[in-house]
């Protein structure tokens, strides 16, 4: 069901176990590029839809790997499947991909210029909402 929950839950189940894994109880290193990889996702697989503002569009598979002491060694992200139909097809008042709009927002002059980026208003992908 869209809303529920399940990619919050998935955070706090990596979170959670980049915690018992630390060293001392704190996160190492590791832990913390895992959690941060988790905004990279989204922004490359989460969109607005009718139900959910940030709805996940996508499915991933992440293996965390722990040494014999109990710490994570080591993770991958070695299934993202991704709504392809999005890219190229919204529902009224739905929106593509976050990174679209993010890489508009977010962009100098100078790099809008070298990708040809003005508005989400001018493209075909993005001007659906």
């Amino acid at each position: 069901e869209s809303g529920a929950g399940k990619t919050e839950n998935a955070k706090r189940v990596i979170q959670y176990l980049a915690a018992i894994a630390g060293k001392s109880g704190s996160e190492g290193l590791l832990e913390k590029q895992i959690l941060q990889s988790n905004p990279l996702l989204e922004a490359l697989g989460n969109a607005k839809t009718n139900k959910n503002n940030n709805s996940s569009r996508f499915g991933k598979f992440i293996e965390l790997q722990f040494n014999s002491g109990g710490q994570i060694a080591g993770a991958s992200t070695l299934i993202y499947l991704l709504e392809k139909s999005r890219v190229v097809y919204q529902a009224e008042n739905e929106r593509n991909y976050h990174v679209f709009y993010q890489l508009m927002a977010g962009s100098s002059p100078e790099e809008k210029a070298l990708l040809h980026l003005t508005r989400p208003e001018d493209f075909e992908f993005t001007n659906k909402s």
